[in-house]
């Protein structure tokens, strides 16, 4: 099982065994803050489950070997669910007006795997009623943005704060977008409130690992503003 599963459903083991012990000597609200963190925590590791499931179906559609992933259509299939799936209004803007190469399996699977839990969070926790998803090559990057009009994140959030309320999902991408040598930004959206996710990958570190068993650079600053 993949590590980021494993790691979720540990913690969810964690947070339930911290409920069941002490519930009876907590405050309501104390209580009602430990399930929460089950409730996010369980749902991160289906989410997790159903990127690995799709992961296997995609091994046997695409390899390295034969060209990679062709990330435009794989995106823009899951924005097609997304919609259907939540109701939101959410458009595919591709931008850029080079074509966007094949991308090696592994880096594919995390990039739509930081774009599919960005758009969660729109439905989730941010509100939002609009979202647009934007990808192409912007210069010498190939950019992935999600874009909506909810309710942005709180004042001063920051990573430390998030682990510590069990977000995973924010955590997640950060490092995520770390293990492919891509740089990503969160913070606020082009419309009041709003929030922006941008992944910026290099075309160069995209064009240098075209394996996964070369390995990635190491990703710079993420920022979350």
């Amino acid at each position: 099982m993949h590590d980021s599963v494993a790691k979720t459903l540990h913690g969810v083991a964690m947070a339930a065994e911290a409920l069941a012990s002490s519930a009876d000597r907590m405050d309501p609200m104390t209580v009602k803050h430990q399930a929460g963190l089950v409730s996010r925590s369980a749902r991160r590791a289906a989410s997790e489950s159903r990127e690995l499931l799709s992961d296997l179906r995609r091994r046997t559609d695409y390899s390295d070997a034969g060209g990679g992933t062709d990330v435009t259509d794989e995106l823009a299939a899951r924005v097609r669910d997304f919609t259907s799936r939540t109701g939101v209004n959410c458009v595919w803007l591709p931008i850029g007006n080079a074509p966007v190469p094949p991308v090696p399996h592994a880096v594919a699977r995390q990039l739509l795997t930081v774009a599919a839990e960005a758009l969660e969070n729109t439905h989730r926790h941010a509100g939002a009623t609009r979202v647009t998803v934007e990808m192409g090559i912007v210069g010498d990057l190939l950019r992935i943005s999600v874009i909506d009009d909810g309710k942005g994140l709180p004042p001063g959030t920051n990573l430390d704060e998030l682990r510590r309320a069990g977000h995973f999902g924010l955590v997640g991408m950060v490092e995520r977008a770390a293990a492919v040598g891509a740089r990503i930004r969160i913070g606020r959206g082009r419309s009041a409130g709003g929030t922006e996710v941008r992944l910026d990958l290099p075309l160069a570190a995209l064009e240098s690992q075209r394996t996964p068993a070369h390995g990635f650079p190491s990703a710079s600053a993420a920022g979350i503003t």
